[in-house]
């Protein structure tokens, strides 16, 4: 199974360097409060992608579908994308203003398990349930795409 992600991952890879698409790296958490706000303002989902630097799974998604999927710009009116780092002691302002680290951010959320996505509206409550792990690489774009708009049409339902 490693050895068919490795080579997903390697013409993944090759596709986008073929077609002059790079990806770019998925942006850090830093104001949350200030997400909410632009999440409020234009009726969008914030994505939230928990993930661990000892966590190899969640290298491959940030890889094969969230950076490539940031970089695209298709996401640009449909979801809000961040990082937390789970192990990091990195400050963040959360939803409600308040300085936190990572870290601790993480545990408020619950979050035990990585790679984790959380999709939240502008309070940061959660509208869909979470994305927990890559267990199945060739479905999880769809799977994805599928919480992405669910969670959109959430939002633009609580928040017309």
């Amino acid at each position: 199974m490693k050895r068919l992600i490795l080579m997903a991952s390697g013409l993944l890879t090759a596709v986008l360097l073929t077609y002059g698409v790079s990806a770019s790296e998925l942006p850090v958490a830093a104001d949350l409060q200030g997400d909410g706000q632009q999440a409020h303002e234009e009726h969008l989902p914030v994505l939230v992608f928990f993930s661990a630097k000892s966590c190899p799974y969640c290298e491959q998604m940030r890889a094969l579908f969230l950076e490539p999927m940031y970089a695209s710009g298709d996401y640009t009116g449909k979801v809000i994308m961040r990082e937390v780092q789970v192990e990091s002691g990195r400050t963040l302002r959360d939803f409600k203003g308040k300085k936190v680290s990572h870290a601790d951010f993480a545990h408020r959320n619950g979050i035990s398990l990585t790679p984790q996505i959380l999709f939240m509206d502008p309070a940061g409550k959660e509208l869909v349930p979470a994305l927990v792990g890559l267990s199945t690489p060739e479905f999880f774009s769809g799977y994805l795409d599928e919480a992405i708009d669910a969670a959109l049409a959430r939002m633009r339902a609580i928040h017309p």
